[in-house]
């Protein structure tokens, strides 16, 4: 049996994880091991710190225990100064947050005992991660780690309203309600990109897609092809779209064949720099985490992912 840490964010799920978290934890103490180290995270950027923390003591497994933007800060927790922390540790799943959408694309069924049968299981695999350079809201540069998807433009306009307000709701209606209450005033932005050192273009854009994964936004399809191990990022990017034509194309994007209009394009590359002169938000794996200009890299197989 391996040595596993658990970190916990009680919040999630509208704080459904905290109030559940007795009944949780007898799960995987009688399904996993009947001696659980875990911790709940106290504030945001909490699940960073506390995964260094057992990565650096030695565990093994370290396990998010809530949504995609806690699994985006444990991510963000094995790695420290651009290196990993412990490279022969795995990261571990027990997702119960609004979205959830990353599981998708490895394909595990959404339900606790499914998890922890998983991390029982101990199988892991290595997979992308894609290292980004943003800006911060004080000017200042940041880097940061994401596992799934990044998006800058609309997406992280209606990010920013989801996680400001409420997902009570779940993933699927709060991210459609995030949707329809942000879009309609939404002045689509110009954006000025590069993919691999190619020579810039600018644009104006809906949405920029930055893709590991498949999934995002409680279950829409932004890259249906998309490969956690290819070396490659996935770059979907919506034009000039006005909210009717989202509104159209929803249905489109929810079963992944809305590539086929003719104002969305993909490419895939390993790098991505791109800037803007009008505020662009860019959020990353659900979670807001600053704007334009920003670099996006993808770095192959720099995590094994339990799955």
């Amino acid at each position: 049996m391996t040595k596993a840490f658990f970190v916990v964010n009680p919040v999630a799920a509208s704080g459904r994880i905290k109030r559940e978290w007795p009944s949780i934890l007898r799960t995987i103490e009688a399904e996993y091991s009947p001696a659980v180290d875990f911790e709940f995270t106290k504030a945001p950027g909490g699940a960073t710190a506390l995964a260094r923390h057992a990565l650096k003591a030695g565990y093994d497994v370290v396990a998010s225990v809530g949504g995609d933007g806690t699994l985006n800060e444990v991510v963000n927790g094995f790695f420290e100064d651009d290196s990993p922390v412990n490279p022969s540790a795995s990261l571990g799943l027990v997702s119960l947050g609004t979205g959830s959408d990353f599981v998708k694309t490895l394909g595990i069924p959404r339900n606790l005992r499914s998890y922890v049968a998983t991390l029982k299981q101990g199988k892991a695999r290595p997979i992308d991660t894609v290292r980004s350079v943003v800006t911060a809201a004080d000017g200042s540069r940041l880097v940061r780690h994401f596992i799934n998807v990044g998006e800058f433009g609309s997406g992280g306009a209606v990010v920013e309203k989801v996680n400001r307000t409420t997902k009570a709701f779940g993933g699927r209606v709060s991210f459609l309600w995030g949707i329809f209450t942000t879009l309609p005033g939404y002045k689509n932005r110009r954006i000025t990109y590069s993919v691999d050192g190619a020579q810039e273009r600018t644009e104006v854009l809906n949405n920029f897609v930055v893709a590991n994964g498949r999934f995002f936004g409680g279950g829409l399809n932004p890259a249906p092809d998309a490969l956690l191990d290819d070396g490659l990022m996935d770059i979907v990017t919506l034009g000039d779209l006005r909210f009717r034509e989202v509104l159209f194309n929803i249905g489109k994007l929810r079963d992944g064949t809305y590539l086929s209009n003719p104002k969305v394009k993909l490419v895939r590359g390993k790098r991505i720099v791109a800037r803007s002169e009008e505020k662009v938000l860019i959020d990353e794996d659900g979670e807001m985490v600053g704007g334009l200009p920003a670099e996006f890299e993808v770095v192959p197989q720099s995590i094994s992912v339990i799955c």
